[in-house]
């Protein structure tokens, strides 16, 4: 793959992915960038179109096994389940986004019950006043709510609202309590000091408080949510990168483009993303401009995922979220109708790919 100057946009040359036919063919994935609009249809479209699927969800149940009877999910969170005692975390109980898209991206009503159980078992735990007691209180309930509150919002766009309408309703009192808790300033002054250096931090809390805000017609809590947008984009450095621990961060950098595509979608309005619009541009091209001719990210100088770097929960290193950064493209695609973007998302696919065969292969006796 090698980039070719096309255009600019916002002053900035917008490069054309030209994909390397070297190597070993691929199974080819389903390019067709699906039609965008702002609100639920528009994100359940992107979400559920055939390259999202071939990316992301090829196999719903691969999503599901490390998840407990009850709905507890990941090991830590299964572990304290037993006993209630050391730690647990809300946050890992945020991919049950994954399990209820997957769901319905395949029309799958028990994988969307998956889903739904995993979330159910995060709000067991919710206290009265909508906190839950773990560790990084405020950013795991960030995660929690965000994935709550999106996951209804595509429940309820989609053909399957029918079976799951009564659902979403017995959580939304739930939701707005922990919503309600993440905006007491109490809570929230320290919540965000903590979360200052990390600009995906403000995108995920801006979604966060944002889909809420959409699913419960709350308009307090959507234009709450504008503090956090604009904090996160006067933060951009001139480079294009989105700050990360006194640095920068390809993996999370990816992470909050994520959030911010979900945030231009479901809870943006027209001002709103005209002010987003540019930051999503150049944050697009900084990342495109760490990416080799294969498709791989340059994880050199990253501050806290990639080799020898930080060490998530369940003690495994932090990796490159390709993931992230796919979705961030592919959306920003859907969205702008510029072919560059789903070009670079396809060619994150190939990456990702390229990484994991190497990291199996470092790996195997």
């Amino acid at each position: 793959m090698r980039f070719v100057p096309r255009k600019k946009i916002n002053g900035l040359l917008l490069p054309m992915i030209l994909l390397s036919t070297s190597g070993r063919a691929q199974r080819a994935i389903d390019t067709t960038v699906p039609q965008w609009q702002p609100g639920a249809k528009g994100d359940l479209a992107v979400e559920t179109s055939a390259f999202i699927h071939d990316a992301s969800y090829p196999n719903p149940e691969r999503i599901l096994k490390i998840m407990s009877e009850d709905g507890a999910y990941s090991s830590v969170n299964q572990a304290w389940d037993k006993t209630h005692t050391g730690s647990w975390r809300i946050s890992e109980q945020k991919y049950a986004f994954d399990a209820i898209v997957a769901g319905l991206d395949s029309h799958r009503q028990d994988v969307i019950e998956q889903g739904k159980k995993i979330l159910d078992w995060g709000f067991r735990q919710e206290k009265p006043d909508g906190s839950f007691d773990c560790g990084d209180k405020f950013h795991g309930t960030a995660f929690f709510v965000e994935a709550a509150a999106h996951s209804a919002l595509l429940l309820e766009a989609s053909d399957m609202s029918g079976q799951n309408r009564a659902w979403v309703e017995s959580i939304k009192p739930k939701l707005h309590r922990a919503a309600l808790w993440m905006m007491t300033p109490a809570n929230e002054l320290p919540g965000r000091a903590h979360d200052a250096p990390y600009t995906h931090r403000y995108y995920l809390n801006a979604v966060a408080l944002g889909a809420a805000g959409v699913l419960l017609h709350d308009r307090t809590m959507v234009e709450h949510s504008k503090i956090y947008i604009r904090l996160a984009i006067a933060r951009q450095a001139a480079t294009g990168a989105n700050p990360e621990g006194g640095g920068w961060d390809t993996s999370y950098h990816a992470v909050g483009l994520k959030y911010a595509v979900y945030y231009y979608t479901l809870v943006a309005d027209e001002r709103t993303r005209q002010e987003m619009q540019p930051m999503i541009d150049r944050a697009l091209l900084w990342l495109m401009s760490r990416m080799r001719e294969n498709g791989t990210v340059d994880q050199t100088g990253n501050t806290s995922s990639g080799p020898g770097q930080e060490v998530g929960p369940n003690g495994t290193a932090n990796r490159m979220s390709y993931v992230s950064a796919w979705c961030a493209a592919w959306y920003w695609a859907a969205i702008s109708g510029e072919p560059a973007w789903s070009r670079m998302a396809v060619s994150l696919v190939n990456g990702n790919r390229i990484e994991s065969k190497a990291r199996n292969a470092a790996t195997a006796p």
